[in-house]
């Protein structure tokens, strides 16, 4: 038995070292301000840092890759939430040339309902990044802001019809 053990104590070692051959990108692709959030949607400066401290890593271009992001297999991880989360909604590239403001207005809905059902930001993350954690007070705030600018954008697009 102890015999096996060390086998596949050995075998586990072997496998960790050789996944480290193979690493997956850590991006941080550029962006211009007039992509950003900030140039279609009001944001104001307590909500914008508070999109920052809890949603900024997996959800602008910004991304903080904390160490563990470089060890595989968590990197696999880490960069498959990253690029799932910039893919579903990005604050860096927030404009979507076309789609404006409708889009903007589906995704702030979307942004409040995740807050406010306790989807975002994801657990496994804030286990890690304590700071991350909204409280009730972040997601009134959240939600509040969405609201009022949901309204205001479908103003635009009635009068820009």
């Amino acid at each position: 038995m102890r015999k096996l053990f060390k086998w596949i104590l050995i075998i586990l070692v072997i496998g960790l070292v050789a996944a480290q051959f193979y690493p997956m990108a850590r991006t941080n692709p550029p962006f211009t301000a007039t992509q950003t959030i900030d140039n279609v949607v009001n944001v104001p400066p307590d909500v914008h840092a508070t999109l920052t401290r809890a949603c900024g890593d997996c959800h602008s271009n910004l991304t903080q890759w904390p160490w563990y992001s470089h060890v595989a297999p968590m990197s696999w991880l880490v960069i498959g939430h990253v690029n799932d989360g910039r893919r579903h909604i990005n604050l860096s590239t927030w404009v979507r040339p076309g789609k404006e403001p409708k889009s903007s207005i589906d995704r702030l809905k979307e942004m409040c309902d995740e807050v406010q059902s306790g989807g975002m930001p994801l657990s496994s993350y804030t286990m890690i990044h304590w700071s991350s954690k909204l409280s009730a007070d972040d997601v009134k705030r959240i939600c509040e802001w969405s609201e009022a600018e949901q309204k205001r954008l479908s103003g635009v697009v009635v009068s820009g019809n």
